[in-house]
């Protein structure tokens, strides 16, 4: 009977690892090329939807999708900026990755 607890604690551990290892905040840089609304607020941190930006990765251009759940922060410097202002600029999205989508945190829009 312990042999077979063993087991399941080790499986149980395998899986809180590996998906903790999915909840990892990671950082992208890139310019917005495009953006869109499901949700909009007019509150810091109320718009929903999705943005969509251009991104050098290994000196390879590729274009990222990102959801934008409601809530997120959208920065620049110390003032509140909504999702469509970010059409055009340079920003930094800290997300998560879960199953294959990248979920923002916190965006950053540079001067």
């Amino acid at each position: 009977m312990s042999q077979m607890y063993m087991k399941a604690a080790a499986a149980t551990l395998l899986l809180a690892v590996g998906l903790g290892a999915a909840w990892a905040d990671e950082r992208i840089e890139g310019k917005v090329t495009g953006t869109r609304l499901t949700a909009c607020q007019f509150k810091p941190g109320g718009c929903e939807g999705t943005l969509t930006m251009e991104t050098n990765v290994g000196g390879k251009i590729q274009e990222v999708t990102i959801k934008v759940p409601l809530g997120t922060m959208i920065k620049l410097g110390n003032e509140v900026v909504y999702l469509p202002a970010t059409r055009g600029k340079i920003v930094a999205v800290t997300h998560v990755t879960e199953r294959t989508e990248k979920i923002a945190r916190t965006i950053e829009v540079k001067p």
